[in-house]
């Protein structure tokens, strides 16, 4: 299979699935922000809002989404 075939190919998410992928991406974040400084330092130089804001710009296509 090549590459543009992968690409194109339909991917399938149970709720269960999508729900893991959320609670690893975020236990993943909270280890890079204990263990790397660096990161921790850059994370945490933005104000409150602008995540706020980030966070309200991908629930969009959450809530918009089809069910």
């Amino acid at each position: 299979m090549n590459i543009k075939k992968r690409l194109q190919t339909k991917i399938s998410m149970t709720v269960l699935q999508r729900q893991c992928l959320i609670i690893v991406t975020l236990l993943s974040t909270l280890l890079l922000l204990t263990v790397w400084p660096r990161f921790h330092n850059d994370a945490m130089s933005l104000d409150w809002y602008v995540y706020l804001v980030l966070v309200l710009i991908f629930l969009i296509p959450i809530f918009t989404g089809k069910k």
